[in-house]
């Protein structure tokens, strides 16, 4: 998990496992995530120096830049290339992580993310950083072919669904959130901690 402590001088950021982050002083702000584009999200841009045009950069280093964070990936010499442009250099917040976007190397994906790749889509069934040799259809252990699960099915009751099987209901798709069977009155806009839109 990603953490960031802000509130008594120079930020002071680092990894932790879940739960282990304890103790801080309630006059302090904490932001910790183990998804690192809610966390660099959440990070406040005013506690941190803005990005150097140019220089070295060290990795995990966060700066302030257009308005909110961004956190070098690897260390590197400072290009004219903006952050949003080299995913393998910077972790950048992007609003649509969650949609089905086409797939970069460089970028942090949990099990479940949905991505393109050549025309094809594929569901990450393992959390990685993507790299340009891992792509989805050379790394079954990284990613599995998603066909079908975009149609969507359409949700029936006394059903048994999976976590992330997609469904259509009323013309509006959804992916489970939690394995159970189906039963009427769940139905997936009636049961949200069973059920989100997509």
């Amino acid at each position: 998990m990603l953490y960031c402590v802000t509130g008594a001088g120079d930020p002071i950021t680092g990894t932790t496992h879940v739960g282990e982050l304890t103790g801080v002083n309630p006059a302090l702000s904490v932001v910790a995530d183990a998804d690192e584009n809610a966390f660099v999200a959440a990070l406040p841009a005013d506690a941190f120096p803005p990005l150097p045009e140019s220089g070295w950069l060290e990795a995990d280093v966060i700066y302030s830049y257009e308005g909110g964070c961004v956190m070098v990936r690897q260390s590197h010499n400072r290009t004219i290339y903006a952050p949003a442009e080299t995913p393998a250099l910077f972790i950048v917040y992007r609003p649509d992580a969650g949609d089905v976007l086409e797939w970069v190397a460089g970028e942090s994906v949990l099990v479940g993310t949905l991505r393109t790749y050549e025309g094809d889509t594929y569901r990450c069934i393992q959390s990685h950083v993507t790299q340009a040799d891992w792509t989805p259809d050379a790394t079954p252990a990284l990613w599995t072919a998603a066909v079908g699960e975009l149609a969507g099915e359409e949700w029936q009751p006394w059903t048994a669904y999976a976590i992330d099987g997609v469904v259509s209901y009323d013309g509006t798709l959804y992916k489970c959130r939690q394995a159970h069977t189906s039963q009427p009155g769940w139905e997936p806009p009636n049961v949200p901690a069973l059920w989100e839109t997509i």
